[in-house]
């Protein structure tokens, strides 16, 4: 009987929640966006759906109002931004903040949906909830659940709300962490892109600002791979001049992950995808729009830095960092907006979603593996290969989703576009994103000439045999959208890979660890450009190896490469058929000459088996021919009078000696510099005579990484790349 009793009264406080009604409906306009705000309904576990209307809402005219979409019971509670923290002691519950003031939140008793304008009108809503049948109750009582009050709406940029300030990165105190969302909707104006196919969604970010004051400074995107957060995998370098910005690509979806949550990727997903129910089992779509809502939202980031810190960020200073899934949202950012980020490094990236058939059955992205199935639930299958909403980089229409996913489709449809500078370290035993798609990757990276640097070694997706040294994110600072650089393809001193069949353990061959142009570089100091040339220094080197050995184990004197010019910010607008010539200097002796005819059709400067040699490296001037040109370049640009013989030991643990020679008596001084061209060191020599000197310095005190050494000699400056250990 008690037993009875207890459902009885469970069943009349299920009917009762059922029943009511929202209260206390306020709309607030905002930034483009307007925040309706509610006391929700006790016990109710349901959705809220939110109306618009130019007049009052009422019984009478609900069916002509505009359905916006809807909320959870729970919305005002930041759910992930709640779960990034829980590592913090004594941290409170993270509800959502609308006002941009962290001291006033939500609260478990309010409910939230925040519509973008679309239209410079005066609106008026209201919200419904489901009855105790499951059924939409659309009863309205004017002032509790609809507005009598309109609410003055006009087309603005939405802005990111400030959420948390100033807490302290878990492994780096010293680093303060502010979190932001952003409220991102189905609406799409000149401002802002859809991010959602539901009316409304939070998307949080953070953003750690450099310790030191001094602006402007650069900053980094960073991508997390699946199942982290914005605040954990926030990167926790200390470094002077660099900003990080984390994001987050989480959707409201527990189905596959009840903890974390689920992610799309860095993709975005089907216009008819339900974020909130979609499982396992759920049908794959088959028709309709997939739309590429992480990159839109990302886009949308970049832009609301520009608005919002337009002289704290050097936004020619503008890279991304991923790992994982996270490689994804960090390449196509970089490949659709190729003049807004200066480079991105990626680690153990998915280059290649249309790739079916990697030799390694445990490949997760093999036609029938664990990841590709879920894939398919998110956008649809490789079959019917769906239209997306981003249009074609070249030609015309939009992209299909597999040949969005697919980087060798982007790069050829970009050949004489100058795309950032990408570092990337893939495995050969990494079966989720898997290594056989690296292979043709490569091959279209070298025959576009796009450049970059290229790594890879036996590691597994998260661990495994790591050879490859991480890149630190201080190493992005050299590199600037308006800064030119060399791009390499065919290089004589680049690994083997290997090829695409081997279908017997362990699934490839060619060389354990490899590179391609990773043995070549440049001296950021020595780019010079003017209207009818450029110069650089390009130089070959080994590269430390985790367990201590240099790499490439021999590595010759002189390599050969080819070299295209790219990101010219001068030497550009050549005329169809101008002759184009090169000259290769090595300690101030010309060693090779080249020359070209330009052809608009290409639109490329590219010099086929350029000598490039180690240590000091080869002074290489590429200009317009003729007798004009090539004095006015020289005289620009000025024939070395000094040259570095050697520089040992190279690698060094500290002492080093600097053996040189100077044409003529010459003020002498050496200058040595950190990879972010930072003088760490500086010896005044004062007049030095004609002929071989040697100067000795010690660099025991200095951290171990690669340091140039410049030898200033009179108007001569050589620089001389070194590794200490």
């Amino acid at each position: 009987m008690k037993r009875i009793f207890l459902l009885a009264v469970l069943a009349f406080v299920l009917v009762s929640a059922q029943a009511a009604k929202v209260t206390n409906l306020v709309t607030t306009y905002r930034n483009g966006q307007t925040f309706a705000v509610w006391k929700i309904i006790t016990g109710y576990t349901g959705f809220y759906y939110v109306y618009r209307s130019t007049s009052p809402i009422t019984n009478a005219n609900i069916d002509n109002a505009t359905y916006l979409g809807r909320t959870p019971y729970d919305f005002s509670f930041n759910y992930y931004l709640d779960l990034s923290f829980k590592n913090i002691q004594s941290a409170p519950s993270r509800y959502l903040v609308i006002n941009n003031n962290p001291t006033q939140k939500l609260d478990a008793t309010q409910g939230l949906f925040v519509a973008t304008c679309g239209q410079n009108k005066t609106y008026y809503y209201a919200v419904t909830s489901d009855n105790a049948n499951g059924n939409e109750d659309r009863t309205i009582t004017p002032g509790a659940n609809a507005t009598t009050n309109g609410v003055a709406e006009s087309i603005a940029p939405i802005k990111g709300i400030l959420q948390i300030a100033g807490t302290p990165l878990i492994n780096e105190p010293s680093l303060l962490y502010d979190a932001y969302v952003v409220f991102g909707g189905n609406v799409t104006t000149t401002y802002t892109p859809t991010m959602t196919n539901e009316g409304c969604l939070d998307f949080n970010y953070g953003i750690v600002k450099d310790k030191k004051a001094a602006n402007p400074n650069g900053i980094t995107f960073f991508y997390y791979g699946g199942g982290g957060n914005a605040y954990t995998n926030c990167n926790d370098e200390v470094i002077d001049g660099m900003w990080k910005l984390s994001l987050e690509d989480d959707i409201p979806n527990f189905n596959w992950d009840a903890t974390n949550g689920e992610n799309t990727k860095w993709i975005g997903y089907n216009e008819n995808f339900d974020v909130y129910t979609a499982g396992p089992s759920t049908p794959w779509p088959t028709t309709g729009t997939d739309h590429l809502y992480a990159l839109s939202r990302i886009k949308w980031t970049y832009d609301w830095l520009v608005a919002t810190f337009p002289t704290e960020i050097d936004f020619t200073k503008v890279y991304g960092q991923g790992s994982s899934e996270g490689t994804t949202g960090a390449l196509l950012f970089a490949y659709n907006f190729p003049d807004l980020v200066a480079a991105v490094s990626v680690t153990v990236a998915k280059v290649n979603g249309h790739f079916l058939y990697d030799d390694n059955p445990s490949c997760k992205w093999n036609l029938n593996g664990t990841t590709r199935k879920k894939q398919n639930i998110f956008i649809g299958d490789y079959i019917h290969n769906l239209p997306t909403d981003y249009p074609k980089l070249k030609g015309s229409g939009n992209y299909k989703m597999y040949d969005m996913m697919d980087f060798n489709v982007l790069l050829k449809d970009q050949q004489k576009t100058s795309l950032p500078i990408v570092t990337m370290v893939s495995g050969k035993n990494d079966d989720v994103t898997c290594w056989d798609e690296k292979i043709p990757y490569y091959e279209t990276v070298n025959n576009n000439q796009s450049g970059g640097f290229y790594f890879w070694d036996l590691r597994s997706h998260n661990s495994g045999s790591e050879m490859i040294p991480d890149q630190s994110t201080a190493t992005f600072l050299r590199y600037r959208t308006d800064l030119s650089y060399p791009a390499f393809s065919n290089c004589s001193a680049d690994g083997y890979p290997g090829d695409t069949i081997n279908p017997n353990p362990p699934y490839y061959d060619g060389d354990s660890i490899g590179t391609k142009y990773g043995t070549l570089d440049w001296i950021d100091t020595s780019i010079h450009e003017t209207k009818t040339s450029w110069q650089g220094i390009i130089y070959s080197h080994q590269f430390k190896l985790k367990n201590g050995q240099m790499f490439p184990f021999n590595l010759p004197q002189t390599s050969t490469t080819d070299i295209t010019l790219r990101r010219l910010q001068k030497f550009k607008n050549v005329a169809n058929n101008t002759k184009i010539c090169m000259d290769n200097y090595k300690n101030g002796k010309i060693i090779q000459t080249k020359s070209i005819t330009y052809s608009t059709s290409t639109g490329l400067i590219t010099f086929k088996g350029v000598k490039i040699n180690q240590g000091a490296g080869d002074l290489i001037k590429i200009y317009e021919c003729g007798s004009s040109s090539r004095e006015n370049f020289s005289t620009d640009a000025g024939l070395p009078t000094a040259a570095i013989e050697k520089v040992y030991p190279n690698p060094t643990t500290g002492q080093m000696q600097l053996y040189f020679s100077t044409q003529n008596e010459e003020n002498v001084s050496i200058v040595v510099k950190n990879i972010l061209g930072q003088s760490v060191l500086q010896m005044n020599e004062g007049v030095m005579a004609e002929g071989d000197h040697t100067i000795s310095f010690n660099l025991s005190s200095f951290a171990s990484n690669m340091y140039i050494v410049e030898l200033h000699a009179g108007k001569n400056i050589l620089s001389y790349k070194i590794m200490k250990n």
